[in-house]
């Protein structure tokens, strides 16, 4: 596919982050599906782990993360609506993180990089979408991270944003996924390979950034899921000793071990840490006083078996959507696949984001 499709923006100078270090010029990297015509712009934030890439630009295209979804006659219809989607400030799929070279030093940014809020991953965003020349969105779109993004977005800048789609997503981050992700982040810089974040010339802290990864996947899914999946079926080796594997263990080693040839480990620290962070309220007053600032009207979806956001933290924020009087619908998906559920059943999730959009 050619290069067009895969595109980076410069921010024209240095860029202020919330906790007031500066980044110079940091770059975006993006892509773009459909045309974009007056009130048709969709912007749609990603999670922590994906690219920019989305979906396929054409069938000798690789498929994209959210390829059932964003297309040709899918729920996010690039046929109707101008679709931009970008890889998060801090991330490492060409958008300046802590891998890049900073101008200012020659050097990589190692642990340099300034702590980043997912404000501040808006904040960049919409300075690419004015780059762009969109100056309204049609709506914002996101599920996990991705949502929390959408969240703020729809917060920092109400007067652009027509309607919020916010998947599996809270109002602010509880002190349950708070406390995994510091297992998660100690899980790598504890692996002696890290070398406190300048691990460049020498390769990735493989076995530490693998066993965050199975960490965060077990609360991806669900038990349910797995008993069904998998149940106490046996996988290899000797049943009475510590090399033997049930096929939930194959399974966790598995996704463990693909995720250090894809992603950076400082990039996952420093989005982790992001995601920590989150609080509307931080600044606002309340949950209902920063809720207050948004005028899109909102779609707000969770999974009944979500245990990294459970359903009593969607009803927070529902309730303070209630309480600030702005329009939310709200609906919970009975599956058993958990946090992960938005990637795996289109036909569940498709269905209330398309009527969502509207005409």
């Amino acid at each position: 596919m050619s290069e067009p499709y895969r595109q980076h923006w410069t921010h024209p100078g240095p860029f202020e982050t919330e906790s007031r270090a500066t980044i110079e010029s940091p770059v975006t990297a993006y892509e773009t599906w459909g045309r974009h015509e007056n009130g048709n712009a969709l912007l749609l934030t990603t999670g922590l782990s994906p690219s920019a890439h989305a979906t396929s630009h054409g069938p000798e295209d690789e498929p994209g993360w959210w390829e059932a979804m964003v297309g040709p006659g899918k729920a996010i219809d690039t046929e109707r609506w101008f679709v931009v989607c970008a890889n998060v400030l801090g991330g490492c799929y060409g958008s300046t993180g802590p891998a890049s070279i900073n101008p200012n030093t020659g050097e990589r940014y190692r642990l340099d990089f300034p702590i980043i809020t997912l404000r501040d991953i808006a904040s960049l965003q919409h300075s690419l979408l004015e780059h762009l020349g969109v100056d309204r969105l049609r709506a914002v779109v996101g599920s996990s991270m991705g949502g929390m993004v959408a969240l703020e977005y729809a917060t920092m800048f109400p007067d652009t944003v027509e309607r919020l789609i916010a998947i599996s997503a809270s109002g602010m981050t509880h002190p349950y996924a708070i406390a995994l992700r510091r297992v998660q982040r100690r899980a790598v810089m504890l692996d002696p390979a890290w070398r406190g974040g300048d691990y460049y010339d020498h390769g990735q802290p493989e076995a530490g950034l693998s066993l965050a990864r199975e960490i965060g996947t077990i609360s991806y899914r669900s038990d349910l899921e797995w008993t069904r999946r998998f149940g106490r079926s046996w996988r290899d080796g000797k049943l009475f000793s510590f090399d033997g594997r049930f096929d939930i263990e194959s399974y966790l080693q598995h996704q463990g071990q693909k995720y250090p040839q894809s992603y950076d480990a400082n990039s996952y620290l420093y989005l982790s840490r992001a995601m920590d962070l989150h609080d509307l309220s931080r600044r606002r007053g309340s949950l209902t006083e920063a809720v207050s600032r948004i005028t899109a009207a909102a779609l707000i979806i969770g999974v009944e078996t979500d245990v990294l956001i459970p359903p009593f933290e969607i009803e927070e924020l529902a309730e303070a959507f209630v309480d600030a009087e702005r329009p939310a619908d709200v609906q919970m998906i009975d599956v058993d696949t958990g946090h992960d559920s938005f990637l795996l059943h289109p036909e569940m999730f498709g269905p209330p984001i398309r009527a969502h959009l509207g005409e």
